[in-house]
């Protein structure tokens, strides 16, 4: 899986903080894994895990991150000893196990069906295993210029809107300093 990390200080520091605050432990996969990235952006990232199917936005990370775990409350989650570490495009999140009997399992939450878990993964690298991304295409980051004289060159000018320009922009900007690099989780 590829993964553009979000920033981040201390990162060591901020999860044993976590840990303390909210009385829990995380499993050692997971603390590498947030100490590592810090969650970050997961642009054509998917996922097909027995009769559940979905992409992957992103993972979330602590401070000020474009998933932030400060962004969830997080109380709520930890009643029913779970943890959201991403999301999907669709609301749902992809959570893992903080009890004893589930401790470092992954599972799927819909939110159309609260409380509605889907055991997906017996740990936190089984799953990173199954999620398959794709790079990042060039044409993302490629300028407006270009990307008008592209459609100029194939005859289609016309379609060239000041609505087409603002969203090749936004595409831009998201993709614009992306990196992606292969998740790896050393314990």
């Amino acid at each position: 899986m590829l993964i553009s990390k979000f920033s981040g200080i201390n990162l060591k520091d901020q999860v044993m903080d976590m840990e303390k605050k909210y009385e829990i432990t995380f499993p050692d996969p997971y603390k590498v894994f947030l100490c590592k990235y810090n969650g970050g952006d997961t642009p054509n990232t998917k996922f097909k895990i027995g009769k559940i199917s979905s992409d992957i936005r992103g993972f979330y990370g602590i401070g000020d991150v474009r998933y932030s775990l400060d962004s969830i409350d997080l109380e709520e989650w930890l009643n029913v000893k779970i943890f959201p570490i991403a999301c999907d495009s669709f609301g749902n999140y992809i959570v893992i196990g903080l009890s004893k009997d589930s401790m470092g399992k992954i599972y799927f939450w819909d939110h159309e069906e609260e409380n509605h878990l889907v055991y997906l993964a017996e740990d936190m690298q089984s799953f990173l295993k199954s999620c398959k991304s794709e790079k990042i295409s060039e044409d993302a980051t490629k300028s407006i210029e270009e990307r008008e004289a592209a459609m100029i060159a194939r005859g289609r000018g016309e379609y060239i809107t000041d609505g087409l320009r603002q969203m090749w922009q936004a595409e831009i900007d998201k993709y614009r300093n992306m990196v992606q690099e292969k998740v790896i989780i050393d314990l």
